[in-house]
């Protein structure tokens, strides 16, 4: 993504570089073991050569993770397919 403009002063913004934001929580009982299932997600950071404000832009298109159903192989044909499909979409044999 090409920011040219601040949206704060209206200065102009350069790319500074991109980075890996680490997703995840700090709990109290595991501490910080949450952090290595969570992943990363890819940002490029932009500065504004007047305010110095920073804006952050996800590299790859964040999913939802509400939004998303368990994926498994068929048993049968072996693509993935949803866990709740009562058949497979692509050989068509029924799924136990």
């Amino acid at each position: 993504m090409e920011q040219d403009i601040c949206l704060r002063c209206g200065g102009s913004m350069i790319h500074i570089g991109r980075e890996q934001l680490q997703m995840g929580k700090y709990g109290w009982l595991i501490g910080s073991w949450g952090h290595l299932l969570s992943g990363a997600l890819s940002v490029d950071i932009y500065c504004c050569q007047d305010c110095k404000k920073l804006e952050f832009y996800a590299v790859d298109p964040v999913e939802d993770p509400t939004n998303t159903i368990a994926r498994v192989p068929c048993p049968h044909c072996g693509t993935l397919h949803e866990l709740d499909d009562a058949k497979c979409p692509h050989c068509g044999k029924r799924l136990y």
